[in-house]
Formats: C-alpha cells, sequence, structure tokens
C-alpha cells in the first residue's frame, strides 16, 4: 500500500531536517523585513482603484505593473517571455448555448426519451470545440478511478466508444490529500478519454433538479497559448467528446432496469469495492458551445543562483495576483477587494524577494518568483505556467506556493499541504525549526485545500509543491484556532468584507509566514540534492514509482 509509507517517510524526514546553514548577512536580511511594508503592498493591491484585479481589467493590468515595478526597484531580473517581467497568455471563457443542448435516452427496446436540460442534465462548456456530440452505450464505472496497484473502477469494463457514468468524489480510506486528487474531475474526465470513451456523465448525488424553464449560465475557463493550438486547466475537458453533469434522479432511472440496488452500490464503492458494468441504456447528446477569449499575464521575476551547477535549477515561489473583480453588491460595497486574497501573499511574495536582494549572499539554485493570473477562474495561469515554464521545463525543482495566508493569529503552528508526498517535508522541518513553530497535519481535511491552489497545478506537472497554511496552536488558553478561522473565513472569503479597512490582519503574523516560507525556499536552493517525490507516492512521475 503506497499511502502507508507517509507517516514512516515523514518521521525520516524530520530526522534528516538539518538544513543549510543560516550566514549573519541572511539573518540581518531577514530582520530587516518591515509589516509595514507588507501593509503598504496590500493596501495597494486591494484598493477599490483596482477594482477586485479581475483578469482583463485595467485594475489586473495596475496589478501587474505595480509588481514589475517592484521587481525592478529590488533589482529583480525580468523572467518572463523574451527578456519580458512578463508572460502572455490568453483565457477563454467557454459558454454553452442553452438552446442547443440536447441528450436523449433509448433503452433495450428501443424506446427514446428526450431528457430535459436542468432537471435531468448540464452540460459542461467545451473549451476547444464550438460543437460537440456523442452516441454510445452506457457504462457505470463507479468513481471513474485507477489507482495503479490499489483501486481500479475500469478493471474488467471496455469503455471503448461508450459513454461513461460516474460519480463526483472518492472512496474512503486515502489521506486527505489523496482523496482531494482523485476527486479532481478533470483527472476523471482524462482518465475516460485515455480508454476511449465518448463522453462522460457525472453523477453528483447531491445534485438537486433545477427549474427547466429558468436553466442556469453554463460556463467554464481555461487557458490558452497564443496561438490557441491547446487548452490549460484543472478541469480540462478537451478530450472528451461531451460531458454532462446529473443528479441522483438520473442515477436510480439508469439504475432501475440493471438489477442492481443503487443503495447497496453506492455503499459498496465508497467501501473501496468497485462495481462496474454497462447499463441497458444508449444516448446520444451534443451541445454548442461559444467562446471569448482575452489576453492576460503571468508575471516573472528571476534571481539568478550563484552555483555554477546549480543555478540552472530553479525554485519556484508562486501565488495569484488575480481576485473577482466586481460582482453582486454586499452593503454598498461592490467591490471584491481581496485583500487577504491573496494581495497579501503577493506582498509575502515581493518581501521574499527583497530578502534575496538585499542580503547579499546569493542562493546556489535560482528562484522564480511568478505571479499567476487566473486562480479563481480554476488554478488557470498557473496550469500554463507549470506546462509552458520560462525556463527549461525540467529545470524546475519545486514550487512554494502562497495562497491566502490568513495571517489573522498570532503564527505558532503550520500545516504543510502536500509535503508529506515528497522531501519537501524536509525543507518546512529546517523553516520551522528555524523559528521555532510547530508543524501539524491538515486540521481541515474535508476542505480539500491541497487542489484549490496553485501548487496543484505544479503537482500535476511533476513537480513536488507545497502550500503553507495556518496550524491549531494558539497562544490563548482554551482558544480554539480552527474554529475561529471557520467563523472568519464564512465571512471574509470572497466577499467584498475582504479589504484592509475592515478586515482583521496580524502583520507580526505577515512578518513571520514571510520568513518561513523564504527559509523554505532557501533551503531548498543550497541544497544539493533536488527535492524528490517519496518513493511510490502516487504523484511521482511514472518512471519514479518502484
Amino acid at each position: 500500500m503506497k499511502y502507508l509509507l507517509l507517516p514512516c517517510a515523514c518521521l525520516a524526514l524530520q530526522a534528516a531536517a538539518q538544513g543549510p546553514a543560516v550566514s549573519a548577512r541572511v539573518r540581518a536580511a531577514m530582520d530587516r523585513v518591515d509589516s509595514n511594508s507588507i501593509r503598504g503592498h496590500v493596501a495597494y493591491l486591494a484598493d477599490d482603484r483596482l477594482r477586485g484585479r479581475l483578469p482583463g481589467t485595467e485594475g489586473y493590468q495596475l496589478a501587474v505593473d505595480y509588481v514589475t515595478e517592484q521587481f525592478k526597484k529590488m533589482g529583480v531580473k525580468p523572467g518572463g517571455d523574451a527578456g519580458a517581467y512578463t508572460q502572455k497568455l490568453l483565457i477563454r471563457k467557454s459558454l454553452v448555448t442553452n438552446a442547443s443542448a440536447y441528450a436523449v435516452l433509448k433503452d433495450a427496446a428501443g424506446n427514446s426519451d428526450s431528457l430535459t436540460l436542468q432537471r435531468d442534465f448540464l452540460p459542461v462548456p467545451h473549451p476547444m470545440r464550438t460543437q460537440t456530440s456523442a452516441s454510445g452505450g452506457l457504462v457505470f464505472v463507479g468513481y471513474g478511478l485507477d489507482v495503479p496497484g490499489e483501486y481500479s473502477d475500469y478493471n474488467n469494463v471496455d469503455v471503448k466508444g461508450k459513454i461513461v457514468v460516474l460519480l463526483t468524489g472518492a472512496p474512503d480510506g486515502f489521506p486527505s490529500t489523496i482523496t482531494a486528487h482523485l476527486s479532481n474531475m478533470g483527472s476523471k474526465f482524462n482518465a475516460a478519454a485515455a480508454r476511449g470513451a465518448a463522453g462522460v456523465i457525472v453523477i453528483n448525488p447531491a445534485l438537486r433538479p433545477g427549474n427547466p424553464t429558468n436553466p442556469p449560465v453554463l460556463q467554464s475557463n481555461a487557458a490558452l497559448n497564443p496561438d490557441r493550438s491547446a487548452v490549460y486547466s484543472r478541469h480540462f475537458t478537451g478530450n472528451t467528446g461531451i460531458a454532462l453533469n446529473a443528479g441522483r434522479v438520473l442515477l436510480h432511472r439508469l439504475l432501475m432496469n440493471s438489477g442492481k440496488n443503487i443503495e447497496q452500490v453506492l455503499a459498496g464503492l465508497k467501501s473501496r469495492k468497485p462495481a462496474s458494468f454497462e447499463l441497458p441504456y444508449t444516448l446520444s447528446a451534443g451541445y454548442s458551445t461559444t467562446h471569448t477569449d482575452i489576453e492576460s499575464y503571468n508575471v516573472v521575476g528571476l534571481i539568478p543562483g550563484d552555483d555554477r551547477r546549480l543555478r540552472s535549477e530553479y525554485v519556484v515561489h508562486s501565488a495569484h495576483l488575480d481576485h473577482l473583480g466586481v460582482g453582486k453588491p454586499v452593503n454598498g460595497d461592490s467591490i471584491y477587494n481581496g485583500a487577504h486574497d491573496n494581495a497579501s501573499g503577493v506582498a509575502s511574495l515581493l518581501e521574499i524577494a527583497r530578502i534575496y536582494r538585499s542580503s547579499g549572499v546569493r542562493p546556489k539554485r535560482s528562484i522564480l518568483m511568478v505571479l499567476v493570473t487566473g486562480e479563481e477562474m480554476g488554478l488557470i495561469g498557473s496550469s500554463y505556467f507549470a506546462a509552458n515554464p520560462t525556463v527549461p521545463k525540467g529545470s524546475i525543482v519545486a514550487d512554494v506556493n502562497t495562497d491566502m495566508p490568513t495571517v489573522i493569529a498570532p503564527l505558532l503552528s503550520v500545516v504543510p499541504l502536500g509535503a508529506e508526498h515528497s522531501t519537501m517535508m524536509q525543507h518546512v522541518q529546517f523553516a520551522a525549526k528555524q523559528l521555532g513553530l510547530d508543524v501539524e497535519k491538515d486540521p481541515e481535511p474535508t476542505e480539500n485545500r491541497f487542489v484549490r491552489s496553485d501548487q496543484y497545478s505544479f503537482v500535476l506537472s511533476g513537480v513536488p509543491a507545497l502550500h503553507i497554511k495556518y496550524g491549531n496552536k494558539s497562544d490563548v488558553p482554551g482558544f480554539d484556532l480552527v474554529s475561529f478561522v471557520k467563523q472568519w473565513r464564512a465571512k471574509y472569503y470572497h466577499q467584498t468584507a475582504d479589504n484592509l479597512e475592515t478586515g482583521i490582519f496580524n502583520f507580526g503574523a505577515a512578518r513571520k509566514y514571510v520568513h518561513l516560507n523564504f527559509l523554505v525556499s532557501y533551503s531548498i536552493a543550497q541544497t544539493a540534492t533536488r527535492p524528490a517525490w517519496n518513493k511510490g507516492d502516487l504523484f511521482a512521475p511514472s518512471e519514479q514509482q518502484p
């Protein structure tokens, strides 16, 4: 069992977490990090003038210009396209034309029934085609997963030319990061397409029938090359003929004549007992998708390494520069400023860059500071960069991502999401020890946080990556920090209240968070051995699997 190796691996890494020497110059540069500078970055990026930093708007361009100017002042070199600080990409918004959508179900006796949009099914916009359709027999494939050596819904079933019916989620028994990864719909779409499936019907048992007379706006987002030759997204569906969402009502209907008990099937799947079989139906479906493309930019700064052998390798610091723009007014405020999400993360990267540039000691490996677009639209800026980096792809050794640090209380412990899958954990242990911080397990495993931010794009490209979040430790006896963060998140996350004027900030904690993330990347940059996936880990490229 691959995943049983993880706790042992972490213990071994803790024992090995000695880390590099931190010189007096580096410590002096860390001491010069000023919480007022962090506050100043947040104040500018979350100002109403930037109108929520929505990609494709003047406000987002102001954020791009601000980061670029900060890099120039610090002496950070351009790391983008052809000597620029920016990497250009296209953001494609894809919208289903509701009137075009049809789905016709036919049973074994030849009886046909037209399904109703929203009541029975919802099409998933296709990012590469204006017209998409498919016909084929239906095959139920459980969760639609194939985990080598552990679990497969595709054993003993042929889906070539068929339309697969699969469930959202994943079976019980996997670590939270693995469950989050396995539940990612893009991975499920690609797994079905790789086996020759003509289309996918995704069953979400919690989805309730909608009102057919008021169909929703069905939109998805993706990143494209400037020549529109390829698409990048966490939820990529470009390899599938059709993709439909449906609820428990349709699942009941499809299983009704299959001789299967739906409750038994669902219970068995949850307990890791695959149940895949052909259904006595065929389906014909299709729909039209319209596309709107806008230009946007990642911002990339370069801090060259100083080691003759290691300077051609890169440690990435990433954070998303975008937010939600202007939306539904709440208490008279319609600007979603994103002060915590993610002006605070961008501010952290700017101050990390300042440490590197002001310390007088260059790292052995080179450092890339990557501020990505379109995170709120589905990790599309990081998906694009991870697939099309501005340096040789195999030269990126690690990604340290910063997204909404949640600097609202003293920082006493941390949760390094994803670090348990690689030797990145030893660098976290080193940094935490330097700062007197505890390292904890994820206190909110059901939030699937590991796949909801930009480090996941690097993971999918085979690069060890992590995202450091707050831990559970408090200096107030009896105070439940996790509960407090949940209440805070309900009020501020993706709300107009996430601004500097009315928000909650602890800039002393923000300063320590900068120190922590700097020390993680510094440890990686100074260590001769590049980070590696743990032996047999699911995220390791196939050539690293035992």
